[in-house]
């Protein structure tokens, strides 16, 4: 039985992952009661980030606590989960292993001092340098445009710091 993170002195966590926590945290979406379809621990965790009891995380651009559990993730530690053929076209590839994670390195590539892989960040001095670094163009890195994606983005840091401070 998987143990569940929440338990751990810190969540491990994809940066591309934690600026959509931050999107649906801006948006009020409710992951408590959506159907966990994959067995990820994605729904778990982003509520209890909504609740501000992510104090401290880990970014990573492998397989975090919320891919650990996931039906999709194999032995290699490689997501087998595709896209559909639509947005396939839009990336340039079906594959979301290999999406995530070029997306990954480019969000620490951009903000390296604030995704910095492997060190355990207190939640709220992220969400701080966010506030002051994050922009539309790093935001945009992900290609798929959700509505007012950086506004909502930037509006979920703002609730978040409430939050967590």
């Amino acid at each position: 039985m998987q143990n569940n993170p929440l338990n751990n002195k810190y969540i491990l966590i994809k940066p591309h992952h934690f600026l959509d926590y931050l999107y649906d945290l801006a948006v009020n979406f409710d992951h408590e009661h959506e159907i966990n379809y994959y067995g990820s621990n994605n729904g778990m965790l982003c509520t209890a980030f909504q609740k501000g009891q992510l104090k401290k995380i880990k970014f990573t651009p492998f397989v975090d606590d919320i891919c650990k559990p996931c039906k999709n993730l194999k032995d290699t530690g490689k997501c087998t989960d595709i896209f559909d053929e639509i947005t396939t076209k839009a990336y340039g590839t079906n594959s979301k292993h290999e999406f995530n994670y070029q997306l990954d390195i480019k969000l620490n590539a951009a903000l390296p001092n604030i995704f910095q892989f492997e060190e355990v960040r207190n939640t709220i001095d992220v969400l701080y340098e966010l506030e002051k670094f994050l922009t539309e163009e790093i935001v945009n890195l992900y290609l798929w445009k959700r509505p007012e994606r950086y506004e909502k983005t930037m509006l979920g840091i703002a609730k978040a710091i409430k939050l967590y401070k």
